[in-house]
């Protein structure tokens, strides 16, 4: 019986110490999780800034031209910047969008 009780202490220690050996490998894990996600998070909060500058160049290129413009019904038709592949598609789309709707290419 002695022997038996000095085996099931043993088998205790050993979970113990996986149970100890298990959560630090966790708390590693997660340590590494969570920086890879703020890397992720920072990387994206770059590329929107980076999109936004563009986007705003666009927009300040459209507003220089758009005096240059006559009246939309005079036949004149503006034409969207060819896609480049750097600036995101959606913002891509909804410039040209915007030029499809000063066109009146809708009507």
């Amino acid at each position: 019986l002695e022997n038996q009780d000095q085996r099931i202490s043993a088998v205790e220690t050993q979970i113990a110490t996986s149970q100890k050996h298990v959560e630090e490998q966790l708390a590693t894990s997660q340590r590494y999780v969570e920086e890879q996600l703020q890397q992720v998070k920072d990387q994206v909060k770059e590329m929107i800034r980076e999109e936004l500058r563009e986007l705003s160049a666009g927009e300040r290129s459209l507003t220089a031209a758009a005096p240059a413009f006559p009246d939309r019904h005079t036949g004149v038709v503006a034409k969207p910047y060819p896609y480049n592949g750097k600036t995101s598609w959606d913002i891509y789309y909804m410039q040209f969008e915007n030029i499809a709707r000063m066109n009146n290419w809708s009507n």
